[in-house]
């Protein structure tokens, strides 16, 4: 059965809707336009996930009846191609968003920077190329990444190209031993996090100001917010004594990230500020309130909580409109 048509069926049966209105909303859900855009870049993005998938089963599956190298200049041959497409099809550099004339060069990038993940791992999984440098074979990808997300305009691989950025700098910072025993309560990872997420929020926001690729500063926020707000957290819950002097970042990421959501009308940046700014807060409250006041305060706490998530869900629309509606108050009262 549709949802749609069993969902309705019990608003019906409970009088919450007439017949006449369930109609109307069942015709309207049938009539409805879609977005054949939307569906076919969707239709696309899962070619290239199946593509992708079925070159690493590929490999997997016909490593010892093909060989090594031919498989190895296969992946080479496709991502090179790759590459050549996007650079015969791309558009010129432009410090705004790039329109590229070719429906299928976004695409053809996308698969072109994994196939040449894929090619790294197998030719460093069967020649060793790299041996134990590991920094160097993620700051390669990271630097291509980079590149290719700025000269062909593609947010999709600046998301590849910061997240093996942000490996490379784990690798360099933390001990070897540190990593392969998970141990992420590193308090050199922890920093090397915190900063490397700041350092993140502080492109992002420097490219807004410049206006300097500013539709990427989105992909810096929300990786570099998550990033740094995760690490002080980490430090946050460490049982030294020391670790409360994260309480200080994460109220300034809380401040900055409730304001930035302000001006753009961002409900994602906003509810970030909220979530790791209400962990943070909790943690501390328990931290520091005498253990006998736990049993009674300690349910006070989740009941207004609670409440405070209800009213937020309720009134976050009032807080994104704040800012702008101070912002036009100044501006009505100059024209006057």
């Amino acid at each position: 059965m549709n949802p749609l048509s069993f969902l309705l069926g019990e608003w019906q049966h409970r009088r919450l809707l007439s017949d006449g209105q369930r109609s109307a909303l069942e015709t309207h859900e049938r009539t409805r336009p879609v977005s054949v855009y939307l569906l076919l870049r969707s239709l696309l993005y899962a070619g290239v996930l199946l593509f992708t998938s079925g070159v690493g089963m590929l490999i997997y599956k016909n490593i010892d009846t093909i060989g090594h190298t031919v498989l190895i200049g296969l992946l080479a041959v496709l991502t090179l191609g790759g590459f050549f497409y996007v650079i015969r099809t791309g558009g010129s550099f432009s410090r705004g968003i790039v329109e590229n004339e070719s429906k299928f060069g976004d695409f053809a990038l996308l698969i072109a920077c994994t196939l040449f993940l894929i090619l790294e791992g197998y030719v460093q999984w069967r020649y060793n190329v790299f041996g134990t440098r590991y920094g160097l074979a993620t700051v390669l990808p990271a630097v291509l990444f980079l590149f290719c997300a700025y000269r062909f305009d593609h947010r999709g691989v600046l998301s590849m190209g910061l997240t093996a950025l942000a490996s490379w700098v784990g690798i360099t910072v933390a001990p070897l031993d540190v990593l392969s025993s998970n141990d992420f309560n590193n308090m050199q990872l922890i920093v090397t996090g915190v900063l490397l997420g700041a350092f993140y929020i502080g492109v992002g926001l420097t490219s807004e100001r410049i206006n300097f690729k500013k539709h990427f500063a989105f992909t810096y926020l929300s990786l570099g917010g998550n990033v740094f707000f995760i690490a002080s957290s980490a430090g946050l819950f460490r049982s030294e004594s020391g670790s409360l002097g994260f309480v200080l970042p994460i109220a300034a990421g809380c401040w900055l990230f409730i304001n930035h959501a302000r001006r753009t009308q961002s409900f994602l940046f906003l509810l970030m500020a909220v979530v790791y700014g209400y962990i943070g807060f909790t943690y501390v409250l328990f931290q520091v309130m005498n253990e006998e006041l736990w049993a009674f305060f300690g349910l006070m706490y989740v009941v207004a909580s609670t409440g405070g998530v209800i009213w937020f869900f309720l009134n976050y629309k009032k807080i994104l409109r704040g800012r702008s509606e101070d912002g036009a108050a100044p501006a009505a009262r100059s024209q006057e």
